[in-house]
This record gives C-alpha cells, structure tokens and sequence, in this order.
C-alpha cells in the first residue's frame, strides 16, 4: 500500500472519526483505525464495536492499493504537528508504516486488516431519504429523555419507528417521554429500532451540517447512515419498547395555556431552592394566577408568581423542575399547552402552533 496525499485533508477526517477510539487492553486493535485503498478511493475507518464511521476520500495521485491498521492516536498526532499545506507520503514496507512529512520520517507498528473487526455484511430490510437538518431537530427535541444505564435497557436509547405516513423519534426513561415526528413520502417499508444512547450523541454531532439530503437504511441488527463522505453504522438494541402511545391523551380537555417565557423564568427562579436530591417543586393554578412553590432540607423556600388566563378548577400538583426545563428548552413557540391525565399522575405538554412533538412528564406523589 502506497499513497499521498495533503496533510489538511487527511487531519479533518481523522479527527471526525477519531472520537471512537479509546484505550482497550482486551482488544488493542479497536485503538487502531482500518486504512484500505481501493479503485481510487481511501477509507479510513474506526470502531469501538457497537458504533463504526467510514470516511471516503478519492485519491488523485499515483497510489498503489492495500489495507493496513496502525495507531489512530499516534497518526493524528503526527499530522497535528505537521504544516496544514504539507503533503503526507505513506507507504508499507517491511510489514511497518513509513511516514515522511517535510523533514520528518516515522515508522509506526501496523497490525493486520483481517482482525480489524467491521460491518463490511451489512444488509438492510428498509432504507428511505431524509434531510438532515429534519433528522437532527428530531434528536434534539427528544435525545434528553433517554435513559441513562437504565436496568431496563431497551430504555438507554431512541426509538426510531416509520408507521404508513410518517417518521417518530421517541425517549424515555420512565419518567418523561418526549416524541417528535416528521411526514415521509414515498414506498418505504415500516420499522421499528432502538438506537444506543452513545450511537444517538455520535450521530447528532455529525448531523451538524448544511442541510442537505442524507441515506438511512435499517438492518436487523444495525442502522447505516452515508452523511456526506461520512458512513455512520451502530448496533442496535434488541428488545421491545414500551408502549408508549397508551400513555398519550386520548381525549384532551381545555389546555392551561402559559407563556412559555414566564413560565421557564419563574421555574429556573424556585429551582435555586429545590432540593438537590428529590428537585420537586410545586405547581399551584387558579383563577387568572400560576404560583411555583420549592423547598429544601435546610427549610429554605421560594415563590413565584405570574398571571394566566384561567378560570378552571384549582390544580396543584408537584413535578421535577428540571425535567420541564429540559422541555422548555426544546419548544421555541410563544406559548405552551398544558394538559393534566385524568389520573392525575402526568401532564401533556405541547407547543402552540406546532403538532410534530409532544411531551409526558410523570408527576410527584405529594
């Protein structure tokens, strides 16, 4: 194997795809990154098992093609200590890497492709286009909910789910749900995945991109995305995720509309003296009026107070501060639309003038 190329574009794509690799004793080749050269084109590739990013680079110059593994650290290292406009000559000679830079020269340890371990048989059973800008505000508006090393562990990811009309994500980790939702055209085949936690954090970062039309296509036991020159593919969870429609309001009463502004001003105000442990504050609505109320074990309080147009039943009912705060901080409209269950237990929260997502937060008991 044998090729150049300028040490600017080879620093760019290593650092993207660098993010997955970390130290491991058990199985020293996952702190390697796969290189191949094939009909012209250079992929370099990283994996810490459940999740793997190609990057596709097209070789101008004279190269000759091969495939090695060798230290992702240590090649970027190199190139992050060489000029931006220098140019990279790397070659295999006498089972090592040899790397020459202006007037530096490397040899560095290469271990065999075969063992690097990879997704080359991925096959998929349902695949469609979406922009990605749609796909990113869809993570956004629900990646907060997920679960975080739940027992549970179908919870400690994103349901992603196509029904005959239209593209769901959805989190939960018992305690709050959020989904957003987005209209597909097209003959695509219904499905139902969960996404990892970590391969949801991964693909959000490399959605952060001019908007522009990515490929999806859903496997057995993966999810495949080509963003740009980027190949993105982790493992998905198996198992079966709750029911959360059964939970959704089948029948909504009169919303409590509030401003979406106030409410959060006077929510991060109470929470100042929420109890660090337990962060439940209280709700109290009546006529014209809504008054947050908090508490802690050093029988320290705060009140706030802003008016609404209300003239229902008094509510009063506890929740999790913050976990309303990370609702609020998803919804970008003037006011919000607050419906309590007929049990009393949850509130259904959306957004004025917008029908793509929706929240279930779980409440206190008092």
């Amino acid at each position: 194997m044998k090729f150049n190329i300028k040490n600017n574009i080879l620093t760019k794509h290593l650092q993207k795809i660098n993010r997955l690799i970390v130290k491991n004793t058990s199985l020293p080749i996952l702190e390697n990154i796969l290189i191949v050269i094939k009909e012209g084109i250079l992929s370099l590739t990283a994996t810490n098992i459940e999740i793997e990013l190609i990057c596709n680079i097209k070789i101008l110059t004279e190269h000759k093609p091969g495939s090695v593994t060798v230290s992702g650290r240590k090649l970027l290292d190199i190139c992050r200590n060489t000029s931006e406009s220098s140019e990279i000559k790397i070659k295999i000679d006498a089972n090592k890497m040899h790397i020459i830079s202006n007037n530096s020269n490397y040899v560095l340890t290469i271990l065999p492709s075969d063992d690097f371990p990879n997704h080359n048989n991925f096959q998929h059973v349902s695949e469609f286009f979406i922009s990605s800008n749609i796909l990113k505000k869809m993570i956004e508006k629900t990646q907060f909910a997920m679960g975080k090393q739940d027992v549970r562990y179908y919870l400690n990811g994103m349901l992603l789910e196509k029904n005959s009309t239209s593209l769901y994500t959805v989190a939960t980790d018992g305690y709050r749900l959020g989904i957003a939702k987005d209209f597909l055209r097209g003959n695509i085949i219904p499905f139902s995945v969960i996404i990892p936690r970590k391969g949801i954090i991964e693909l959000y970062k490399l959605l952060n991109i001019k908007p522009q039309l990515i490929h999806v296509l859903i496997g057995k036991n993966n999810i495949r995305i080509h963003i740009e020159e980027l190949i993105f593919t982790a493992q998905l969870i198996e198992g079966q995720y709750p029911d959360y429609k059964s939970i959704l309001l089948k029948k909504k009463n009169y919303p409590i509309i509030l401003n979406h502004k106030l409410l959060k001003q006077s929510l991060l105000r109470v929470s100042i003296l929420a109890d660090k442990n337990f962060c439940g504050i209280e709700m109290h609505i009546k006529k014209n009026e809504f008054k947050v109320l908090s508490d802690n074990q050093e029988e320290e309080k705060a009140e706030d107070s802003f008016k609404i147009n209300y003239c229902g039943d008094e509510i009063e009912i506890s929740i999790n501060v913050y976990y309303i705060l990370d609702v609020l901080n998803t919804i970008n409209s003037e006011n919000i639309f607050l419906f309590l269950n007929e049990s009393n237990n949850a509130i259904q929260i959306e957004a004025e003038n917008e029908n793509t997502s929706l929240y279930v937060i779980m409440l206190l008991r008092r």
